[in-house]
């Protein structure tokens, strides 16, 4: 009996995870160039652990960190992209 109560403490103390809780974070920056005669867009993603925050402050952390911005000069537009999702 002693021996199945050390095996399962051993077992219950290696199945715990450390980073439960713990919030994935991709923020992918996406660069659209339109020049009037083609289109052309190029993306880079960056990844974050995001540990001890409530669901509201993933959710505003999403929002700040996600953004469109255009700049137009002639007929080029350049379209800048930022998107950031998380996931437990």
């Amino acid at each position: 009996m002693k021996r199945i109560l050390i095996f399962l403490f051993a077992v219950l103390l290696l199945s715990c995870n450390k980073d439960s809780g713990c919030y994935e974070c991709n923020t992918t920056f996406t660069i659209i160039v339109n020049d009037g005669e083609k289109e052309e867009s190029y993306s880079v993603s960056a990844k974050r652990t995001i540990c001890n925050s409530s669901d509201a402050e993933i959710r505003d952390y999403e929002i700040n960190n996600s953004d469109t911005t255009r700049f137009i000069n002639g007929t080029m537009v350049i379209d800048t992209l930022t998107v950031t999702k998380c996931y437990l």
